[in-house]
């Protein structure tokens, strides 16, 4: 019973990996499996860090804070990315990606924190619960990894590329969205 409790956590807790995979998949650049491994990691240590931390001083942070601090992270990747985008717009007219751009580092590593506080308040509610850390832990990982992944490959795919032009400003609004999603659910 405790593992079905720690996947459904661990699904809850990463939905935003796939939209992110999604919206970065969408403008075409890809998340490579070191990122991926790189994210997950800070992902993993952020869940072990907040489910110790949840056991251990259980009403410490006001609540809602850990989604209202992560969904404005996620609100300003996606204002800096529409605002890229016009600024990009009149500089390359016409240009496209190919597919090739990839994250850098200092992206992932901020992409990385900003999911991983996304998490804080679920994985200190989780160890409050009862659910144990190390299976919810490394359940929360892999899901991490494939929601990630999959939302990127979803996002790069045909229907990625019907929307055209459109994609980036759009996955930057979905992003906003997120944000805006998680701080209020």
């Amino acid at each position: 019973m405790h593992f079905l409790s720690s996947f459904i956590f661990a699904l809850s807790s990463n939905m935003d990996c796939f939209v992110i995979g999604l919206s970065y998949g969408i403008r075409k650049i890809s998340i490579g499996w070191l990122f991926n491994l790189i994210i997950g990691f800070i992902s993993l240590t952020g869940t072990i860090l907040s489910m110790f931390f949840g056991k251990s001083i259980r009403f410490l942070l006001p609540e809602n804070l850990a989604e209202i601090l992560g969904g404005l992270i996620i609100i300003l990747i996606g204002i800096v990315g529409m605002l890229r985008y016009w600024i990009n717009r009149y500089k390359i007219e016409g240009s496209e990606l190919d597919g090739s751009a990839e994250l850098k580092l200092w992206e992932v590593l901020f992409l990385g924190v900003s999911l991983t506080v996304n998490n804080v308040g679920l994985g200190i509610g989780a160890s409050i619960t009862g659910l144990q850390v190390l299976p919810t832990a490394c359940c929360s990982f892999f899901v991490s990894l494939l929601f990630l992944s999959l939302g990127n490959r979803i996002g790069r795919s045909q229907l990625a590329r019907s929307i055209g032009k459109h994609a980036e400003p759009l996955a930057n609004l979905f992003m906003v969205g997120l944000g805006i999603y998680e701080m209020f659910v």
